[in-house]
């Protein structure tokens, strides 16, 4: 990369994907003569990374840029068939694709230690609905007022600043997050955080007896015994630090957990279990308070990319769109790291919108650019000033509410 900085920003980009090991799952397309699938998930990339809002914007883009018509050696291609080859491309393809990416991001934070040295890495395990119309989205419908998909989803907490997704399960409404779960909980190299939804006893015992380290909020109404009460420091947030048994009568785990209890800074109570015994109370409530790591990647991507608002309806187009801003997602947080640059992802994405069809070394002056002017902002406790409107148009009265 160090050695192409003439080319453009796109070239760049697009030569991240290796398409051509994936030749062998081609056969489908063996009869293509102009838009193969190749090129097809080069567009629907790109597409993702500048935000194109439709077909139509897709092929007025392709036709307004030399560039992407030299290197996907198209020199026109139309709306329509752009709608069809959405639900074409194989999803395999796609699932290959984000976990040759992941692999990428995976080797760069391989010496992270995670959230911190004692806790390690962690594994947020979560879902995000997708609505759908009614009659466009009646395969998905769940009810007579609702229909839509899901996105589960586990992200990878490798230190507090760095999160990626390493496995994604798209499915129709009605797949609940325990049957995610089963999927996703899959390996021993970090602790998995879950809210409540995911509290099925079979699903603990099954993880405790394969090794797997779990933080997860318990239901209210959840029964427990308790085995034995341990100590809790004074001055903690904790309330209550104990080994239980969970549940009653023939619905109940086999094996003994612990419990956490703890306010946060909003006087919010919460119930934790956990299978970790290595670490202190706090640092279980604060692997919990991790989560809304989870919910701040979900904001992220439907609002930065491509995801809330669908380009079709018809089920494999939907999957393969929620693979395709994935995708770009993990190659934007691959170059972030790459480049060793302190900007964010998004800011990184931004200048990525902004040089897309400039030479790469147009791009890494932006992205390394020293700011023009500092400022040491507001003093801290300082009266808020009203804004002046310096025009007689209209009618301003300044509010009284504090």
């Amino acid at each position: 990369m160090d050695n192409v900085t003439q080319n453009t920003v796109v070239r760049q980009l697009l030569s991240l994907l290796p398409l051509d090991v994936h030749d062998r799952l081609l056969h489908a397309d063996r009869y293509a003569k102009k838009l193969t699938i190749n090129k097809s998930i080069l567009i629907f990339i790109l597409a993702q990374f500048n935000h194109w809002q439709s077909y139509i914007e897709m092929e007025e883009q392709i036709y307004a840029h030399s560039e992407i018509r030299s290197i996907l050696d198209l020199p026109s291609i139309s709306a329509a068939q752009l709608s069809r080859k959405l639900s074409e491309i194989p999803t395999e393809i796609l699932h290959m694709l984000f976990l040759h990416s992941v692999a990428r991001v995976q080797k760069l934070t391989a010496h992270q230690q995670g959230i911190s040295s004692t806790i390690g890495p962690l594994a947020l395990i979560d879902s995000s609905k997708i609505t759908l119309p009614l009659v466009l989205g009646d395969w998905a419908r769940v009810s007579h007022t609702s229909s839509g998909v899901k996105l589960h989803v586990r992200l990878v907490a490798a230190s507090p600043e760095v999160v990626y997704p390493d496995a994604v399960i798209p499915s129709t409404l009605n797949v609940g997050d325990r049957a995610g779960a089963v999927e996703l909980v899959t390996e021993q190299a970090a602790t998995y955080v879950m809210d409540r939804g995911y509290d099925s006893y079979k699903n603990m015992d099954n993880w405790m007896e394969r090794g797997i380290q779990f933080v997860m909020r318990m239901r209210d109404r959840t029964s427990i015994h308790v085995v034995e009460e341990r100590e809790i420091p004074p001055g903690s947030p904790i309330t209550r630090d104990a080994l239980v048994n969970v549940g009653s009568g023939w619905r109940k785990m086999k094996e003994r957990v612990r419990l956490v209890e703890f306010y946060d800074e909003q006087g919010r109570y919460y119930r934790l279990l956990t299978s970790r015994q290595d670490i202190t109370a706090e640092e279980v409530a604060h692997i919990y308070k991790c989560r809304w790591l989870i919910e701040l990647f979900f904001k992220w991507i439907k609002q930065h990319l491509r995801l809330k608002k669908l380009h079709s309806y018809k089920p494999q187009a939907i999957w393969n769109q929620i693979y395709l801003a994935l995708i770009a997602y993990v190659l934007a947080q691959y170059m972030q790291l790459r480049l060793e640059t302190k900007k964010s992802v998004w800011r990184v994405l931004e200048l990525f919108r902004i040089h897309m069809y400039h030479p790469w070394s147009q791009f890494l002056n932006a992205l390394f650019r020293a700011p023009t002017r500092t400022t040491s902002g507001k003093p801290r406790g300082a009266p808020r000033k009203v804004p002046e409107l310096r025009t007689s148009i209209g009618i301003f009265k300044t509010s009284k509410v504090t």
